[in-house]
């Protein structure tokens, strides 16, 4: 892939290891069974899609889980704690990969559907080979703040205007499929890692002929 300058990685499935069931269980066991049900990996819904989109705030939304699952008690603490368990870590190998790409002038960033919480607990997961997020990406674009979702076309115009990247010499690795296809038909190169696939001979062959 000697033609890629770029590599624009999602966060969650690609980077960050997930399981859904674990946070699904965790919202159960703080009584908020219909939240946990809304609960799902790529395409964010009801208040955790506005909370993504940055309409609302974190607090705002958890007032809206409480009034859904009737639970008024339930602290915000302890609802950013069930959301974390969605994220169980990032192996320290993806990290050094991430690493090696910019040693070969590889210019690395971070397209993610996010939010507060869960940027809370992945930014202390990159952590684990010693250095913050910050330097592993030229910039890191995230929903909340950009206030646009994947896979919306604007999302992806307002990075490529920041950044000055080319599509035709940007790899993009997301493992949500509209988001693949929205980038594809925008020019970029796409791939669409398998749930636990380890991709690190594709991070290899980056910038080489």
């Amino acid at each position: 892939m000697e033609q890629i300058e770029n590599v624009v990685f999602d966060l969650g499935g690609v980077l960050v290891d997930l399981d859904i069931e674990r946070c699904r269980a965790a919202f159960r066991r703080i009584g908020m069974d219909a939240v946990a049900e809304i609960i799902q990996p790529y395409y964010p819904a009801e208040m955790i899609g506005l909370l993504e989109h940055g309409l609302i705030s974190f607090h705002e939304a958890c007032d809206r889980m409480r009034q859904l699952a009737g639970t008024p008690s339930v602290t915000d603490e302890e609802i950013d704690n069930a959301y974390g368990a969605f994220h169980l870590g990032i192996p320290v190998a993806k990290l050094r990969q991430i690493d090696r790409l910019r040693e070969r002038g590889i210019r690395t960033y971070v397209l993610s559907n996010n939010n507060t919480s869960a940027m809370g607990h992945i930014r202390r997961m990159f952590k684990a080979d010693g250095k913050p997020m910050e330097a592993y990406f030229d910039k890191i674009y995230l929903s909340y703040e950009m206030r646009e979702l994947k896979p919306s076309e604007a999302i992806f115009r307002k990075m490529i205007a920041d950044s000055g990247m080319v599509p035709e010499r940007t790899l993009f690795i997301d493992d949500g499929q509209k988001n693949v296809d929205a980038a594809q038909a925008l020019g970029f190169a796409v791939y669409k890692p398998a749930p636990g696939e380890d991709f690190g001979h594709l991070l290899d062959s980056v910038g080489r002929p």
